[in-house]
C-alpha cells in the first residue's frame, strides 16, 4: 500500500454487490416499463386486414372516446390513449363522427387520424345517363342502405310538379348525376334529397330559359333521350336538333333508347323487329311525340342541348363504331350513312 492510499477504507464486497444488484433491477424495471408501454401503445392486431367503423357521439369526452375505442378493439389501452392525447394536446381536437380505423394501427396513428378529423365519407359517382334503377343499385353497392330503403326514399321524394300520365317513375330524370361525398351513416332519404336539390341548383339558370308553354317534364324528357343516344358530347346539340325537327314535323322520334327503356333495359345488343313493336307509351316507333317522361337522368350537356338544339335541318343520324355520329337531312342520305357505318363495322371486325 502506497502512502497516498494508506488509511483510506475500501468498499466492502457486499456493498458493491448490493449496488450492482440495485442497478440491474432498475435497468430491468426500466426495460420492462419500456416494453410494456410499447405493447400498450402498439397495434392490437398488427397483421389485421379488416377495418372497424367507430362513430364518436357528439359531446363525448376524451375518456369516453378512449373507452369506446378500446371496446371496439382499435386500441389496447384507454389509459395510454389519454396520456398520449394529453401530452400531444390532441384531446381538445377530437371531433364527433364516423371514423374508419384499423386494429393494425399503432396508437399514435389512431390519434393522428382522429386529430385530423378524417371522418368517414363514402364517395359515390352517378354517371350521366344512369336510370333510377341503376342509381339505386349504385347507392346500395356503396353501402348507403338496403335496396328496399333506397327505393322507398326515392318513392317518397316529392316529384318536380304534377306527374304526367303514364310516367313509370316520377324520380326518373330528376336525380342529378354527379360525384357525391356522403358522410357514413347518412340515411337514404337524405341522400336522395341531396340529389334532387342538386338538380334544382345545377339547372336553375337553364330552367329560366325554358320557352313559354314548355314544361320541365318535356325538357328533361327530351334531354334524357339526347343523353341516351349521344356518343360524343360535341354531337349533343345536333342530336337534339334531329329530335326537335321530328317533333315539329309530326314524325315519330324512332329512338332505340326509348324502346330499350320500355323493355326495362333488358336488351343489351341490337334491337329486333319484335322489340320495336313492344306495347308501351315509351315506344317512340309506335307513338309520335315525346314519351310520358324521362328515360334516364341526363347531365348538363344534354340538358343544355335539349334547350338549345343546333340550327340544322337534320332528321336522321346513325352512330359510328368510333363513337361519333353521321347526320342526314333526307332518308336517302341516311341510307347512305347506314351503308358507310356497315362498311366501317365490317372493316373493324
Amino acid at each position: 500500500m502506497t502512502p497516498l492510499t494508506r488509511g483510506v477504507p475500501r468498499p466492502r464486497r457486499g456493498v458493491r454487490r448490493v449496488m450492482g444488484a440495485a442497478l440491474g433491477a432498475a435497468l430491468l424495471v426500466a426495460l420492462a416499463a419500456f416494453l410494456w408501454w410499447g405493447y400498450m401503445t402498439g397495434a392490437p392486431m398488427p397483421h389485421a386486414r379488416h377495418t372497424v367503423v367507430v362513430t364518436i357521439p357528439s359531446g363525448a369526452s376524451a375518456t369516453e372516446i378512449a373507452r369506446l375505442l378500446q371496446r371496439s378493439g382499435v386500441i389496447r389501452s384507454a389509459w395510454a390513449f389519454l396520456i398520449l392525447a394529453g401530452a400531444d394536446q390532441l384531446d381538445a381536437r377530437l371531433r364527433p363522427g364516423p371514423y374508419r380505423m384499423s386494429p393494425a394501427w399503432p396508437l399514435r396513428t389512431v390519434l393522428s387520424h382522429l386529430a385530423h378529423n378524417d371522418i368517414l365519407v363514402i364517395r359515390v359517382t352517378i354517371p350521366e345517363g344512369f336510370t333510377v334503377a341503376e342509381i339505386t343499385a349504385r347507392l346500395v353497392a356503396a353501402g348507403i342502405g338496403s335496396r328496399a330503403a333506397v327505393a322507398s326514399a326515392i318513392r317518397q321524394g316529392a316529384p318536380a310538379g304534377p306527374v304526367p300520365a303514364g310516367v313509370r317513375d316520377p324520380a326518373e330524370g330528376f336525380l342529378f348525376p354527379d360525384t357525391y361525398f356522403i358522410p357514413y351513416g347518412t340515411p337514404p332519404k337524405a341522400v336522395i334529397a341531396m340529389m334532387r336539390h342538386d338538380f334544382l341548383v345545377r339547372t336553375k339558370a337553364l330552367r329560366r330559359e325554358l320557352p313559354r308553354g314548355e314544361s320541365v317534364w318535356q325538357w328533361v324528357t327530351l334531354a334524357s333521350i339526347v343523353q341516351a343516344e349521344d356518343q360524343k358530347p360535341v354531337d349533343a346539340p345536333l342530336i337534339a336538333a334531329v329530335f326537335a325537327n321530328r317533333l315539329r314535323a309530326g314524325m315519330p322520334l324512332q329512338s332505340d333508347a326509348t324502346v330499350r327503356y320500355a323493355l326495362f333495359n333488358r336488351v343489351k345488343g341490337g334491337l329486333s323487329l319484335q322489340d320495336l313493336t313492344v306495347n308501351s307509351p315509351y315506344n317512340t316507333y309506335l307513338h309520335t311525340g315525346l314519351p310520358p317522361g324521362p328515360i334516364d337522368c341526363p347531365g348538363l350537356v344534354a340538358l343544355a342541348a335539349a334547350l338549345h338544339p343546333a340550327h340544322v335541318g337534320y332528321l336522321y343520324f346513325v352512330g359510328t363504331p368510333s363513337g361519333g355520329d353521321l347526320f342526314a337531312t333526307t332518308y336517302q342520305q341516311h341510307e347512305q350513312n347506314v351503308a358507310k357505318v356497315a362498311a366501317m363495322t365490317k372493316g373493324s371486325s
